[in-house]
């Protein structure tokens, strides 16, 4: 007669959301191109030794460490070097850009770091036999689970070593260190900027999806995500709606062939946020019926009992079908919402897995293949 109401299970999942300052300044550092002046580091010789740096993250369901001496000559160099850029002559107002953040990555005095950080990398390539869009993914889940740091002493970019020694990064940073490391190995890969939105992202050429006709798979640095994965809005509900600024890096030719898995799993996840909503919803109604319901039963379960206390049998004996029907329609209401209940919880774990999954794609798409 008591219908029991079974528990709607519910994940609370963090908003992919994204703030970030980008900064351009106009002072000090190294001649690239005629009437321009770009950031270049000069070591601190005076800093002797090296820092030990260590950073786990998870890739593909396991914790990774990857750990690199850093040599302290470079690592205060790249932090005292002035990170603006002088434009004079007869420069264009935009054209510096384009070689503003190169300078950040392809200074050679960072050449040995990006070595000595590549090799564990690497390793991990080798013994666990990699292809080239797992490889990638291995570099942009690294970079991805540096935090993201960014405040109003961290306006301007940091120097990829920096990012890596300090564990942590805003936007452009962590899109350095990311485009250095990509780039390094042979991908053809872009800084995108966003200059209404004052966002840095990464792009990688794709054989599949692009973002926005640039022919590069969209890459956010700033937190867990996979490649091709745009957010749905940034810190303060600022979205992404300008078109980005696209600054090549490197020479680089190989693709990241994966998109269309990628484009499979993100459906599948839109599909689960668009159920989740609607059965949220749906389960909300039945609850409101099986309260309404249960109010019924109730009141009659009391009537019943009254009658039945004064002796009114044949009144109290009348009304038992009439009672029997109302238990019916609640319990039936019960298992309607219940169904609804395992529903969107169904659809829950499929949102979790896939979100928790960022840094395994193969896995996520074993799985939207299964559902």
């Amino acid at each position: 007669m008591n219908g029991r109401l079974r528990r709607i299970f519910t994940v609370a999942l963090a908003a992919i959301t994204l703030t970030t300052t980008v900064a351009c300044g106009l002072d000090g550092g190294h001649l690239l191109s005629a009437g321009v002046i770009y950031p270049s580091i000069t070591p601190d010789m005076t800093a002797a030794g090296t820092r030990a740096v260590s950073h786990t993250f998870r890739f593909e369901g396991r914790e990774r460490t990857i750990s690199v001496a850093v040599a302290e000559s470079l690592y205060q160099g790249a932090r005292s070097s002035t990170k603006s850029a002088v434009r004079f002559g007869g420069s264009g107002s935009g054209e510096w850009i384009d070689e503003y953040y190169p300078a950040f990555i392809w200074d050679t005095e960072q050449d040995p770091f990006f070595s000595d950080l590549l090799a564990p990398l690497r390793d991990i390539r080798t013994s666990e036999t990699l292809d080239l869009d797992r490889y990638a993914e291995l570099l942009v889940a690294f970079v991805q689970s540096f935090e993201y740091r960014t405040g109003p002493d961290e306006l301007e970019p940091k120097f990829p070593v920096e990012t890596f020694a300090d564990r942590s990064g805003d936007c452009d940073d962590k899109a350095l260190l990311l485009a250095g490391l990509l780039a390094r190995e042979g991908y053809d890969v872009a800084i995108m900027l966003f200059e209404p939105e004052q966002h840095v992202a990464v792009g990688v050429r794709t054989k599949g999806p692009c973002y926005r006709g640039t022919g590069y798979a969209f890459i956010e640095t700033t937190s867990p995500g996979y490649i091709g994965m745009v957010p749905s809005e940034l810190d303060g509900g600022i979205t992404l709606e300008s078109a980005p600024r696209v600054i090549p890096i490197g020479e680089g030719t190989v693709a990241y062939e994966s998109g269309h898995e990628v484009a499979a799993i993100l459906a599948l996840l839109a599909n689960a946020d668009e159920r989740i909503t609607e059965l949220r919803d749906a389960v909300s109604r039945a609850d409101t019926e099986i309260a309404a319901a249960r109010s019924h039963v109730d009141a009659e379960q009391a009537r019943l009992e009254s009658l039945r206390a004064g002796g009114r049998l044949d009144e109290h004996d009348a009304g038992v079908s009439a009672y029997n029907s109302l238990v019916s329609e609640f319990n039936a209401s019960v298992e309607t919402r219940n169904a609804i209940a395992n529903d969107f919880n169904r659809w829950v774990e499929i949102q979790a897995l896939i979100v928790d999954s960022a840094h395994d794609r193969p896995a996520a798409y074993r799985a939207a293949r299964s559902f």
